[in-house]
């Protein structure tokens, strides 16, 4: 963990200055952090500690959307930009520890060549813990043009998979969370059509546990009263928390200003994250940047402190991704990802602080 950068803490410090031990604290905090960010720019998977861009190895043509740091080893989950706005069957996913790249097709285990036979898919998240690697997807084999393909789900750490279900009822996995060294594996199954429907609910273990109908798990969190899954009726957006061994519902903030998208508790607090707001417990925050940068892209607190980045609201090219520590900027990029098939253009896409 090293130092900032001095003009920000400057800038910390005039914006509390009437609160002189609370601007202390807050320097404290903010200083004694590294602060990570992943994503593009020119073409190149890059990534910036505390403003100072590294470019990845062997990154031209990719970009990062994940980084982790743990014990001074930094991982970073990346795909390849020109896939970026494609539905394929098959994308390409690249992992790297240390600056050390490895294809997740040769990386991981059993996984098949992308071809006319076969195809698989990678959940987005990387889990990282005591050193150990965690990714979740799925495999599909076509045995032939007469038989349906058999679809079988999968996690893997470091490498090495495990099968969680070759269940033909299963038809969809929509998240995946690593508690107290147990994979959850959250999924779809039992469809049925007209009506349409559907059961919901997760494989702990390798054993099933039914949550729900018509809905996905997007999430699970931890308190001290229970472990919750964060749910979205697909059929009529509600959304909800549930505790997944008692049943109780613990219901999310009252009439907010649009969709909340994330969860985030940690440090006692409980926080709700929208497109571009967030609720500190019960506090909602509206953000109001002058500058239109108000579009979440990635939220983490750290020392009570709340890092962003984020967009400008109705982005054009030429635009910027910026980094927000509070309400100041830190960080800013020119062009983002989101906007473009061009794989010329960069993003800030992830964040993490050591």
């Amino acid at each position: 963990m090293r130092n900032l950068i001095l003009p920000f803490i400057l800038l910390l410090t005039f914006a509390f200055s009437c609160r002189e031990n609370n601007t202390e604290d807050l320097e404290k905090n903010v200083n004694s952090v590294d602060l990570y960010v992943a994503g593009a720019e020119n073409n190149q998977a890059c990534y910036w500690k505390n403003g100072q861009k590294i470019i990845l190895q062997n990154g031209t043509g990719l970009y990062a959307h994940q980084i982790i740091v743990e014990n001074n080893n930094i991982y970073i989950l990346g795909s390849k930009t020109s896939e970026y706005m494609l539905d394929l069957p098959s994308k390409h996913h690249y992992l790297w520890k240390n600056g050390n790249r490895y294809n997740l097709d040769e990386y991981l285990e059993d996984v098949p060549n992308p071809g006319p036979n076969s195809h698989f898919g990678i959940n987005s998240k990387m889990i990282v813990e005591n050193g150990n690697i965690y990714l979740s997807g799925y495999i599909t084999i076509y045995n032939s043009s007469s038989a349906s393909p058999i679809t079988s789900y999968y996690s893997w750490k470091n490498g090495i998979k495990t099968l969680i279900s070759n269940d033909t009822d299963v038809a969809f996995h929509s998240s995946y969370d690593l508690i107290n060294n147990e994979i959850y594996y959250s999924i779809r199954k039992n469809y049925q059509y007209n009506p349409l429907t559907w059961e919901t609910g997760f494989f702990k273990n390798n054993i099933y546990f039914s949550l729900a109908t018509n809905s996905d798990v997007k999430s699970l969190h931890v308190d001290n009263s229970g472990t919750y899954a964060l749910i979205k009726n697909v059929m009529n957006g509600e959304k909800y928390l549930k505790n997944i061994n008692t049943n109780a519902i613990l219901q999310l903030p009252s009439n907010p200003p649009g969709e909340i998208l994330d969860i985030l508790w940690i440090d006692n607090d409980k926080y709700y994250i929208g497109n571009n707001f967030y609720y500190k417990n019960n506090t909602l925050i509206q953000l109001n940047d002058p500058n239109g940068y108000n579009i979440i892209r990635a939220f983490k607190v750290k020392n009570q402190q709340v890092y962003t980045i984020r967009y400008k609201d109705g982005m054009n090219i030429g635009d910027y991704a910026k980094v927000f520590i509070n309400d100041i900027e830190f960080q800013n990029m020119a062009q983002a990802i989101t906007l473009t098939t061009d794989t010329n253009v960069g993003g800030l896409l992830s964040i993490f602080i050591d």
